[in-house]
């Protein structure tokens, strides 16, 4: 081999050298700082992909009526609802999907929540749930999202998921001569020691995980700089929801009418007088993973007559995009083997952050005991 070709390859075999030990001291002090946030944000978020489904669970009693209901007059109800809860913003998360089910209003107010539920076709009232904001899964999406700790939290949340985002990148650069040997189930886990054991179970978990906690990372940023912006936008506006002179009812129908392919899943009252009836719902065209709501039809409260159409199939692809990064983070616009594989997946994030720190544990032992017979030593 001629001399310049050897000094090329010792040139580049410490640059890369050099690479790695930066990759490596990203990757150890990112896990260590980051490590236990991650760990409450991935466990939290596993539970959270079956959030309706625990909501379901625990109000069965109230959602379900003992005689099936014949039709759906949302106008019976909604006047006493907004009557009986000034200040309260008035929504109606999901429509009855059959005969059984109730009609459920959510009113919010900051971050507090009131469920009531109402007869679908009478109006009557059937049961309150006064303080919402105090069931589980709240409690826990408010854990995921702001670790119980309001605008601190929302930005510890942020910097979790950058410090999530390079552990990912770093853990690539650090493994990247294992991802086959991994993915062809060759990479044996190591009996050797506790540390080996730790080791080689880090590594394979961090290979499986590298594309979903990449996902993860960029669909969960993108939430988390929305949430930490709304906060710093400040300046809460007074609810005040008007009376709505033009009917609810008719304008489900009127907007079914015009566009048989809309789906309305969701509704938004007006919050003041400026504000309008905003019928969310999806597109029977939209793929699964464009979400259950987020094409709108604004309706004016008081002609009933709409005002505005948004169509998240008709917006240009780079704001589309950014749209479905929300359903694509949270797992659950599919069925049940989706919110299985979701599950998983964000299972992952935390059993690395648990064996990165076991390996860094005991890492440190060896150097302990060699420190003790020197301490000894020297007190002799």
């Amino acid at each position: 081999m001629a001399p310049g070709s050897s000094w090329a390859h010792l040139i580049i075999g410490n640059s890369l050298k050099k690479k790695l030990h930066k990759s490596f001291s990203i990757h150890h002090w990112c896990g260590l700082i980051a490590g236990m946030f991650i760990l409450v944000i991935s466990l939290s978020g596993s539970i959270l992909v079956f959030d309706d489904d625990i909501d379901e669970a625990q109000f069965a009693r109230h959602r379900t009526l003992a005689a099936p209901a014949k039709a759906l007059h949302i106008d019976k109800s909604f006047e006493r609802v907004r009557q009986e809860n000034p200040g309260w913003e008035i929504r109606i998360t999901a429509l009855p999907g059959a005969p059984t089910d109730a009609l459920h209003y959510e009113l919010r107010q900051g971050q507090l929540r009131k469920w009531i539920f109402v007869h679908p076709e009478t109006g009557a009232e059937l049961a309150t749930v006064n303080q919402a904001d105090k069931r589980f899964s709240y409690v826990l999406l408010n854990l995921h999202y702001n670790l119980l700790a309001g605008t601190a939290g929302k930005i510890v949340v942020l910097l979790t998921g950058i410090a999530l985002l390079l552990l990912t990148i770093t853990g690539f650069i650090l493994y990247r001569r294992s991802i086959f040997k991994v993915l062809t189930f060759r990479q044996k886990i190591s009996r050797k020691s506790r540390r080996a054991t730790y080791s080689s179970l880090h590594r394979v978990v961090g290979v499986w995980a590298l594309v979903f906690n990449l996902f993860v990372c960029v669909t969960g940023l993108s939430l988390a700089i929305t949430i930490v912006n709304n906060a710093f936008k400040g300046g809460s506006i007074t609810i005040a929801t008007p009376a709505m002179p033009a009917s609810v009812d008719a304008a489900i129908a009127q907007v079914r009418a015009a566009y048989p392919a809309f789906e309305v899943t969701y509704l938004r009252f007006p919050k003041t007088e400026d504000g309008t009836l905003q019928l969310l719902g999806r597109h029977h065209s939209d793929p699964a993973y464009y979400g259950t709501l987020y094409s709108n039809v604004q309706v004016n409260y008081t002609t009933g007559a709409i005002e505005k159409v948004d169509f998240l199939k008709d917006r240009s692809w780079p704001d589309r995009l950014l749209t479905i990064l929300h359903p694509l983070h949270f797992g659950d616009f599919a069925g049940l083997l989706v919110k299985l594989i979701y599950c998983i997946g964000g299972l992952l994030p935390g059993i690395l952050s648990v064996s990165g720190f076991v390996i860094w544990y005991y890492r440190q032992q060896p150097s302990q005991q060699k420190q003790r017979p020197q301490t000894v030593s020297r007190a002799a």
